[in-house]
């Protein structure tokens, strides 16, 4: 018998299909050997499509991560059916079937299609089911005193907004009225310019920004970053990527010169012993590529434009990088090469923890 992917309890009498497609002038097919497949019983197959719903929706009761439509609506064929955003080059189609027959197909932007998949192969963690091993001692959420750090906030994305509440009440930030009095600014970025039309009008304070960047927000990251913002971290994001940017934030770590193709903060060949992860960006598709990377790394890991790819370096033990690369592979969905690379030794990092 097999057992579903996802929750290892049930018996898989259903199978997912998440098949990439590509647009030429209409969305086709493409590379149908890297359609991927996921069996799991027919509690997880609803549970997952229950997702989709409910992320569209606006869902009261979300998990951390989980993408929102942010009040857009679902009104044209060609927009995700879980965020509502209309993907500019690559999207998925995934397919519920139940033995032969086909009980529905979804049509999802490539983020939204990869987080979806993530869950499917193992959903038991975040179904309060189980715990996972992913890559070592890697993950927690060591949160920095960052305590009377004054902080404004304009974001309207549901899932962002409930993980800087909690950020907010773990670490101790002070909410202040007017952006120009904040220590960090965080302002999520919009296809009507939101985060540009901030940074203009903070000038040189605008280096206190943080953007935090839907996948179909490129334009508008790329002039906050122009106009001196700190950096970004995508939306949905996780406790772990807000404490880390406000930690850089604070530290005076962020800024620097940005790659005009993935918008990553350029930077030499990591040194050091530690060992890293390096991805060439294929084509004209540098910002999704960084956005996914981003988007499934934690918030520690270095992500940095090097040698005209994508370099990482993970906060992991040595001998957890084989683990971090196949989750990386997996989530971007094969659409790098991704290899171990290794040089000198990194400079320590001190970091204070608090709790």
């Amino acid at each position: 018998m097999d057992w579903c992917r996802c929750c290892e309890e049930g018996s898989a009498g259903w199978e997912l299909a998440w098949r990439p497609l590509r647009r030429y002038r209409r969305w086709l097919p493409t590379e149908p050997d890297r359609e991927e497949r996921v069996e799991v019983c027919e509690g997880c197959a609803r549970w997952l499509a229950g997702l989709v719903i409910d992320a569209r929706g606006g869902s009261g009761s979300r998990l951390f991560g989980q993408p929102g439509a942010n009040g857009r609506h679902l009104v044209f064929d060609d927009q995700c059916a879980a965020c509502c955003e209309s993907p500019a080059e690559r999207a998925y189609a995934v397919r519920w079937a139940s033995g032969p027959a086909v009980r529905g197909e979804l049509f999802l932007c490539t983020a939204c299609a990869r987080w979806l998949l993530g869950l499917a192969r193992s959903g038991r963690t975040v179904r309060g089911m189980g715990e996972r091993y992913l890559d070592g001692a890697y993950g927690a959420w060591p949160h920095p005193r960052l305590r009377g750090m004054r902080t404004w906030v304009r974001v309207r994305e549901a899932g962002a907004a409930a993980v800087l509440a909690a950020a907010t009440e773990t670490m101790g930030l002070e909410l202040c009225e007017a952006p120009g009095e904040a220590d960090a600014v965080l302002v999520e970025a919009t296809p009507a310019g939101q985060a540009r039309a901030l940074a203009a009008s903070l000038g040189p304070a605008a280096r206190k920004m943080v953007v935090l960047a839907a996948h179909g927000c490129r334009a508008d990251v790329a002039r906050a970053l122009e106009l001196g913002a700190a950096g970004w971290v995508t939306v949905p994001a996780t406790p772990q990527q807000v404490t880390a940017a406000l930690a850089r934030l604070a530290r005076g770590q962020a800024g620097g010169a940005w790659d005009p193709a993935t918008l990553l903060p350029v930077a030499e060949r990591p040194g050091g012993e530690r060992p890293w992860l390096w991805m060439p960006v294929p084509g004209d598709d540098g910002w999704e590529l960084a956005w996914l990377v981003r988007r499934f790394c934690r918030g520690y890991d270095t992500v940095t434009a090097t040698e005209g790819g994508i370099a990482v370096v993970p906060v992991v033990p040595p001998a957890c990088i084989g683990r971090v690369r196949e989750r990386l592979r997996e989530a971007v969905g094969g659409a790098a090469a991704i290899e171990v690379r290794r040089s000198g030794e990194l400079p320590a990092r001190r970091f204070e923890a608090a709790g």
